[in-house]
C-alpha cells in the first residue's frame, strides 16, 4: 500500500466511528440563537487528544488541534459547531436531534450544516495525526458562524491562533463535485421609518403611517435587483461556470443583487396610526459591486420614493470574495475530487456567506466542501447522505496530505 492508500483504508475502517461521532454531535444541541456551544465544544475536545479550548465569551467556545511540523505549508481544516434553530419540532417527520442513519441518510439539525462535515474533518485529522506530515495541520471547530458573530473564526484570527495559515478547507455543505471557491458579499441593513401617531379611525386624514411608508420603501428597494455589476476579468468565467451548474431559479443570483425583507415591526396597536416601523433587509452583493454602492443606491431609491428612512448596517457584512481557481489549495482538492468522486469536478461560487470571508480577509486562500442534502439546509428534516460523509473525510485527508507534501517536494 502507498501512504495515500493506507490513509483511505483507515478512513474506511473508521466509517462507523465517523457516523457515530456525527450523530453524537447532532444529538448535542447548539442552536444559534442563542449560540451557546459549550457542550458540543466539550465533546469535540474530548475526542481530539491534545486539543485546546478557547472561550471567547457568551458560550462561544472554539476548539483547536494541531499536528505536523513547524515548517512548510499550514493547512486549516475548519467547521462551525453552531446550527440554526430547529424551528417547530412538529413540522419535522423525525426528531430534530435524531443523529441516526435511516435509508442511507444521517438525520437531524446540523446533518448538512455542518456537523457531519465537522465529524469528517475530525476523523481526517485524527488519521493524519498518525502520519509524518510535510507541514502543519490545524483542526478548528468554531462558534458564532450562523449569525455572523465575531467570536468564532474572526476571534481566532484576532488572537493570533491561526497565524501562519497558508490555506484552509471549510467543511460547509456543497455540491458533491462542486466545492465553493467564492461567495457574494453580504449587506444586511435596518430601515427605521418614523411617522406621526393618530387615531386609527381618522386615517389617512390624521397622522402619518410609518407602516405605509415602510410599504413604499420595500417596493422601492426591489429595484436594487436592476443594478449592473462589472466583475473583473478573472471572475467572469467563474460566474458563468457557476450559473451553468446552478438550478434555473438560482442562476441569476450570481450577477444580481438579491433583496430579502426578513422582518417588519411597526405600530403599537390596531387603532393607532403607526409612529415607527423597523424593517430588516438582507441584500447579497455580486462580484463587480460593493456594499457601499448598494447602500448608496438604496438611499437614492428611498429618497426618490419620498421615504425618510434611517439606514443602519447590521448582521453579516462582507464584500464579494473568492479564491483563484489556480490556488494550490483549490487545485489539490479539486484534483482529489476528480479522482474520488467525479472526473468533471470543479469549483463554483455560492450565493450565501460563511466564515470563508474571514479567512480571505486575513489573506488565507480557502474553499468549502462538505457532505449535504442541499434542499434541507436551514429547513425541516435536515439530512445528509451517509456515504458522502465518509467520502468527505477521504477528500479532506488526501487533499491535506498532498497540499502539505507538495511544498516539501518543491
Amino acid at each position: 500500500m502507498t501512504r495515500e492508500q493506507r490513509v483511505l483504508a483507515e478512513i474506511d475502517r473508521r466509517a462507523d466511528e465517523l457516523l457515530a461521532l456525527a450523530g453524537e454531535l447532532i444529538r448535542t444541541p447548539s442552536e444559534n440563537p442563542p449560540g451557546d456551544v459549550t457542550e458540543v465544544a466539550a465533546l469535540v475536545a474530548e475526542r481530539l487528544p491534545g486539543s485546546t479550548t478557547h472561550d471567547a465569551g457568551d458560550g462561544r467556545v472554539n476548539v483547536l488541534a494541531r499536528s505536523g511540523t513547524e515548517t512548510g505549508r499550514h493547512l486549516v481544516l475548519c467547521g462551525h459547531i453552531d446550527t440554526v434553530p430547529v424551528g417547530d419540532p412538529k413540522r419535522w417527520s423525525f426528531s430534530p436531534f435524531a443523529g441516526d442513519v435511516v435509508d442511507g441518510y444521517l438525520r437531524g439539525r446540523g446533518a448538512s450544516d455542518m456537523k457531519a462535515g465537522v465529524a469528517a474533518a475530525m476523523i481526517a485529522y485524527l488519521v493524519l495525526s498518525e502520519e509524518s506530515l510535510g507541514g502543519r495541520l490545524t483542526f478548528a471547530a468554531v462558534a458564532d458562524e450562523e449569525t455572523g458573530g465575531p467570536l468564532g473564526a474572526k476571534w481566532l484570527f484576532e488572537q493570533g491562533l491561526l497565524a501562519g495559515a497558508t490555506g484552509a478547507i471549510i467543511a460547509e455543505p456543497s455540491g458533491r463535485a462542486h466545492p465553493t471557491i467564492g461567495q457574494k458579499g453580504s449587506n444586511w441593513f435596518r430601515l427605521t421609518i418614523d411617522g406621526e401617531p393618530g387615531h386609527g379611525s381618522l386615517q389617512p386624514m390624521s397622522g402619518v403611517s410609518a407602516n405605509l411608508l415602510a410599504a413604499k420603501a420595500i417596493l422601492a428597494l426591489q429595484a436594487l435587483w436592476d443594478m449592473k455589476p462589472d466583475p473583473p476579468d478573472d471572475a467572469r468565467e467563474l460566474i458563468a461556470i457557476s450559473q451553468r451548474n446552478a438550478q434555473p431559479h438560482q442562476a441569476l443570483a450570481f450577477d444580481h443583487v438579491t433583496i430579502n425583507i426578513g422582518r417588519i415591526q411597526g405600530g403599537t396597536a390596531t387603532n393607532v396610526v403607526a409612529d415607527r416601523c423597523v424593517v430588516d433587509v438582507d441584500t447579497r452583493v455580486p462580484i463587480g459591486l460593493s456594499r457601499a454602492e448598494v447602500l448608496a443606491e438604496a438611499r437614492r431609491l428611498l429618497d426618490a420614493a419620498g421615504v425618510p428612512a434611517e439606514i443602519e448596517p447590521t448582521g453579516f457584512r462582507s464584500e464579494p470574495n473568492w479564491t483563484p481557481p489556480d490556488d494550490p489549495v483549490v487545485t489539490e482538492l479539486v484534483g482529489t475530487l476528480r479522482e474520488l468522486v467525479d472526473p468533471e469536478a470543479h469549483g463554483v461560487l455560492q450565493w450565501a456567506s460563511s466564515d470563508a470571508r474571514v479567512f480571505r480577509s486575513n489573506s488565507v486562500p480557502v474553499l468549502q466542501y462538505g457532505p449535504a442534502y442541499l434542499p434541507t439546509i436551514h429547513g425541516h428534516d435536515e439530512r445528509a447522505p451517509a456515504e458522502d460523509v465518509i467520502t468527505a473525510a477521504k477528500v479532506y485527508a488526501l487533499t491535506a496530505l498532498r497540499y502539505l507534501e507538495r511544498e516539501t517536494s518543491c
